[in-house]
């Protein structure tokens, strides 16, 4: 098990042109890899209560982990990672049990943890939301989402062939003893990844915060291969006080 606490200052004249020594010119991010507890079987398809079993083994080493670097950070939490929480190998049938509908922040305000009643089957995102308002941290966190077609955000995008979109995607909740979730990405970009589809149009999510003003939320090779770091990049030299930051 790696363990690694962004005792990282992470300063943001480095990014926007920050010169001074100020408090909010800095702050202390945590990141965390572990050796996913997996599913020896991953092609095989299996319950709902099976697959929770399995999930929840890897969110209590987060639950461990958030209590600690929620004692030595000032800023986000664990950016934790890709495929930590189901793991990986999975086919487009058997990963069908570890998907959640994940609700859309844009277009509804939910509280997972302060609402579970709300949406069925979010066992997942109920765990990580109540993490983050448990430890008053923001927390990034990534796990499959299953969307209905047509898509809300993209009506007149072809479905795939089973009726339903897979997304491998990050969630973010927000800190200050709250839970909210604020931000879902769904990545563009995928590698060698059979049980998720491609979003039909790539997407730029971001969120706000108090300490050090908007994240850009992304994952792996989608920050290095699509328009998406075009725009983060016009971003931060159009305007320097919008400290656009990349988290992903």
């Amino acid at each position: 098990m790696l363990f690694v606490i962004a005792v990282v200052y992470v300063y943001l004249a480095s990014v926007v042109g920050v010169t001074d020594s100020t408090p909010d010119s800095w702050y202390v991010a945590a990141v965390y890899e572990h050796k996913v507890i997996l599913n020896l079987d991953p092609r095989v398809p299996v319950s709902r209560h099976d697959a929770l079993q399995h999930m929840q083994k890897n969110l209590d080493i987060y639950e461990e982990q958030a209590a600690r670097a929620a004692q030595q950070v000032w800023g986000p939490d664990p950016g934790v990672p890709e495929d930590g929480i189901h793991g990986f190998n999975f086919t487009r049938l058997s990963i069908t049990s570890y998907l959640e509908t994940i609700p859309d922040p844009q277009e509804e305000s939910w509280n997972p943890c302060m609402e579970p009643e709300r949406h069925n089957n979010t066992e997942v995102l109920q765990r990580l939301s109540c993490m983050a308002r448990r430890n008053n941290l923001y927390l990034v966190a990534n796990m499959p989402d299953l969307q209905p077609c047509p898509l809300k955000t993209s009506p007149s995008s072809t479905c795939p062939p089973d009726g339903r979109w897979q997304f491998n995607t990050n969630v973010a909740f927000r800190y200050m003893s709250d839970g909210l979730l604020v931000a879902r990405y769904h990545k563009h970009n995928l590698y060698f990844e059979a049980s998720c589809d491609t979003p039909p149009e790539p997407e730029i999510i971001t969120f706000d915060t108090p300490f050090a003003g908007k994240f850009w939320v992304a994952w792996s090779l989608p920050a290095c291969m699509d328009e998406c770091t075009t725009w983060i990049m016009n971003e931060i030299w159009r305007d320097q006080e919008n400290k656009v930051q990349c988290y992903g």
